[in-house]
């Protein structure tokens, strides 16, 4: 699986000239057919969106292609789990923040369970990210709650990436920088690129 931008046209553009390079071997991502189409909520809305996939030129391996709205396993879109976190982080009840955003109440808790539970290892790993792409960014002080350090992270990290490598909409940094990984049920959740 590869993050990219979630505007399909771009993706076309970037697989026809060969600009997107095989996360497993750095060969030259072609176009490959459709993964299985997903649905993405956002504000409450709902859409159907076909994620593109690739296949490398080099070591033959499929690579779903998925926007950056989104993340890895998850039905919302990034910008409403990250505000979900950021919510959380500032001590709000997760009834209160289900209701705000739209979502059901266990769909909330269970994100926040998930975070709440890679908490160090996304700060340690975010930490180190936003030093490489601003080595001239100063010490981060910590809060003292996992939780509120795993977020002001995931915020100093999605900041030192926009100065360095552009603006994107939303928290799609948030996408980009875990490699969709940001709420990953797996024992693995975030490896940094």
């Amino acid at each position: 699986m590869l993050i990219v931008e979630s505007d399909p046209a771009a993706v076309e553009l970037f697989l026809s000239t060969g600009k997107l390079s095989c996360p497993s071997c750095a060969g030259v991502l072609r176009p490959w057919g459709w993964a299985r189409e997903r649905a993405v909520r956002e504000a409450g809305q709902e859409e159907r969106l076909s994620v593109r996939r690739s296949r490398c030129s080099a070591c033959a391996r499929s690579h779903v292609l998925l926007p950056d709205r989104c993340l890895l396993r998850r039905r919302d879109s990034v910008s409403t789990i990250v505000s979900a976190l950021v919510t959380k982080a500032k001590k709000q009840a997760s009834a209160v923040i289900a209701t705000e955003l739209g979502v059901p109440f266990d769909t909330v808790r269970r994100w926040l369970r998930r975070f709440a539970a890679c908490a160090e290892e996304l700060r340690v790993g975010l930490w180190a990210m936003a030093h490489a792409l601003d080595p001239e960014l100063e010490p981060i002080v910590a809060q003292g709650a996992p939780f509120a350090d795993a977020v002001e992270a995931l915020g100093v990290a999605m900041r030192a990436a926009g100065r360095r490598l552009g603006p994107r909409p939303g928290f799609r940094w948030a996408s980009v920088l875990t490699g969709g990984r940001l709420l990953a049920n797996t024992s693995c959740t975030f490896r940094a690129p």
